[in-house]
């Protein structure tokens, strides 16, 4: 090849080459640093979003449902842990043209978790369907059978035990057993469950009570406790046996003799108690029918702590008051007075799987409340509005939106025949945030279900 002004042409080919070729180099570095930077942030907002969805989940768990706790309600719906989605970093993205996703019912998986049914939906009392959060809960199923429970304390003893199904914990006798947890609200629901095994219907010096009490401690007897109390006795005549309601405070004395057949009702079997406490008041439901209501049992007393006070029964005759399925919670405002009196209701505890219109499991508790709640008020019409955050695109969160609130209109028609005609369906997508959606906090309080009376 023939040399151009001294310089080769292949030379000068190969320089230009050369330069071509660092020229793709550099820019391919640069463009693989941008990408890596962009894999990075999208890295971090995934396990931003994974941490959200868990801390969803616990909040769910402890507001009992969310939020929200039915007392009386049957088993418990426990499943596994959903798995994540396959792009959890998606946020409350979902394809446009996803259909709604069909609702099915959680299978039981594990029975230490689960309660007798010993209450039918249909005949519990609308007190029953209040919404609060979760201050203390022990199904003992955690608990190795034949040792004591870590979350109480006793002044004699006990042992966790078998049932069927679950565990619960024996009560020795002579004993007074307190949950460990912190100071009692004014408005609050005791729930457990009471098994009595081998035990004659007539006991001499047995009596169960409860007590709301004022001191920490394990003397009910002291002194300086006030407290408000009810429970039974089997000492006597079992046509005798009636529920007690009683206190003890500076200036009020209470002391109520309901009757009720308390022997037929517990002897050889498992009740479910429920407690609820409203300052002064308190309403005692046994199996969902409701047997007692005392507007100034609490009168004067600001209790801190629940006692189970067991007196009588013979151990070495495997006389048994076995005490399960113990929860005590925080109560909130009625969710009855919300939908039907006030005609709102906001909840951000009806969970989906990410980027989805697929109700968590976590979710039907809070749900059957609402359901019941509907159902038992045949006349009204709400409209369902379901929200999104902000993350990804508009018109993806606007049909998002649309299809979580068909499911959660699905959901209800099916498990309590409301008709459909009843739930009308509204959409917002990310349009009306009540929150921050810079923050996590903030992005899952947007994600959020209405209930609006029309």
């Amino acid at each position: 090849m023939q040399p151009v002004n001294g310089v080769s042409t292949l030379s000068l080919m190969e320089k230009m080459a050369s330069f071509f070729l660092l020229t793709i180099f550099l820019f391919s570095t640069a463009y693989s640093q941008n990408v890596l930077k962009r894999v990075e942030r999208a890295g971090k907002r995934g396990a931003e979003r994974t941490l959200e969805r868990r801390v969803e989940q616990k909040s769910a768990q402890k507001t009992d449902e969310a939020l929200d706790v039915i007392l009386g309600d049957g088993p418990k719906k426990q499943v596994p842990t959903p798995k994540p989605a396959a792009n959890p970093e998606a946020g409350s993205r979902g394809s446009a043209s996803q259909k709604p996703s069909a609702v099915a019912r959680p299978v039981e998986t594990d029975p230490q978790e689960t309660r007798n049914p010993l209450v039918k939906p249909s005949e519990q009392d609308s007190a029953l369907n209040y919404i609060g959060t979760v201050l203390f809960t022990d199904h003992f199923s955690k608990t190795p059978k034949g040792d004591y429970p870590g979350t109480f304390v006793s002044s004699s003893g006990g042992e966790v035990v078998a049932l069927n199904p679950g565990s619960g914990l024996w009560l020795y006798p002579n004993s007074n057993t307190v949950p460990q947890l912190k100071p009692l609200p004014e408005h609050v629901a005791l729930e457990f469950d009471l098994t009595l095994q081998n035990v004659p219907a007539s006991l001499y010096n047995t009596y169960f009570n409860v007590y709301f009490q004022t001191l920490s401690g394990l003397k009910h007897n002291d002194p300086k406790n006030q407290y408000g109390a009810f429970g039974f006795s089997l000492w006597g005549d079992a046509r005798e046996h009636q529920l007690d309601l009683f206190n003890r405070n500076t200036s009020l004395g209470v002391k109520e003799k309901i009757p009720y057949a308390i022997a037929d009702q517990v002897i050889g079997k498992t009740t479910h108690w429920v407690a609820l406490v409203n300052k002064s008041r308190l309403r005692l439901f046994i199996n969902g029918t409701k047997v007692a209501d005392s507007p100034n049992l609490l009168s004067g007393i600001q209790p801190t702590s629940i006692n189970f006070r067991l007196n009588g029964t013979k151990k070495e005759q495997n006389q048994r008051f076995i005490l399960s399925n113990v929860k005590i919670v925080a109560i909130e405002k009625d969710l009855r007075i919300q939908l039907m009196e006030e005609g709102r209701f906001i909840t951000s505890n009806i969970l989906f799987a990410t980027g989805s219109d697929r109700i968590e499991a976590e979710s039907f508790e809070l749900l059957d409340k609402i359901g019941r709640v509907l159902a038992g008020n045949t006349a009204s019409r709400f409209s369902i509005v379901g929200h999104t955050d902000s993350d990804g695109d508009v018109a993806a969160n606007q049909k998002l939106s649309e299809q979580r609130a068909l499911s959660v209109r699905n959901y209800l028609a099916k498990q309590f025949n409301i008709p459909e005609n009843r739930l009308e369906i509204i959409g917002k997508g990310e349009n009306e945030p009540i929150a921050d959606n810079g923050t996590a906090e903030g992005r899952r309080q947007n994600r959020r279900v209405e209930f609006r009376k029309l």
